[in-house]
């Protein structure tokens, strides 16, 4: 699917009509994509840019600032360059406020499409705990069971600490250990009697199984609405 520039509204022709083709055929790829229940990337964009038109629009000065400047001459002696706005025109102003006013309620549509797809797959998948878990819970393994082909994708994971602004914030990061094909043996509690044979560092890692009802595409649907499911579980 072809992404949307993040700069999209103040590139190329500031038109109207020309800004409503354009955002109308990429949403309507979204559209396709939430059909086929494809989540991701198609959601995280649609909240980046509609947090921004929000920006933009409770904030002008910020989409004056947003433009682009050229240069318009430049002085040797003093090392200094001039340059000036692309757009100074109010007309041209009022031109953008009205693309804004015309793309955030269609975003807010496909948001709304989205949001159900996302609900729909949460649903329908269960994280379970794999036996006791331990006091330490920022980091352990993330078994997930597949229906075609029937296996269970093993993952460790960590929480990790960063920093945005002065705030701290946690993060989930994941990495794949090893895919088991599914049988009578393999179950939750034999796998993970095998990860802590494997690696004696880890008596008891904190582990969990998700399961789904339904088949999701994996990659772009199953995986990352699990990882974000196990998140909310470990913050709470």
């Amino acid at each position: 699917m072809k992404r949307l520039s993040k700069n999209w509204l103040t590139e190329d022709l500031i038109d109207l009509e020309y800004k409503q083709y354009m955002l109308l055929a990429w949403l309507a790829d979204v559209h396709e994509q939430f059909d086929k229940q494809l989540v991701y990337p198609s959601l995280e964009e649609l909240i980046s840019h509609y947090r921004n038109l929000i920006t933009l629009k409770d904030n002008t000065d910020f989409l004056y600032r947003s433009f682009p400047e050229k240069l318009m001459s430049v002085d040797i002696t003093n090392l200094r360059s001039g340059y000036e706005k692309v757009i100074k025109d109010d007309q041209l102003m009022e031109e953008i406020k009205q693309i804004i006013a015309y793309s955030i309620p269609q975003f807010e549509s496909r948001l709304e499409e989205g949001k159900v797809v996302y609900n729909y797959v949460e649903q329908n998948l269960h994280l379970e705990p794999v036996g006791l878990l331990p006091l330490t819970k920022d980091w352990g393994y993330l078994l997930i069971e597949l229906h075609e082909p029937r296996e269970t994708r093993v993952y460790g994971y960590e929480l990790k600490l960063f920093e945005d602004s002065g705030e701290q914030f946690r993060s989930l990061h994941t990495y794949p250990v090893k895919t088991l094909s599914n049988n009578y043996i393999v179950n939750p509690t034999s796998i993970k009697l095998e990860l802590i044979r494997e690696n004696s560092q880890l008596p008891n890692p904190a582990t969990f199984v998700m399961h789904s009802e339904l088949p999701f595409p994996f990659e772009q649907t199953y995986f990352p609405i699990a990882k974000r499911m196990l998140m909310k579980t470990l913050s709470q």
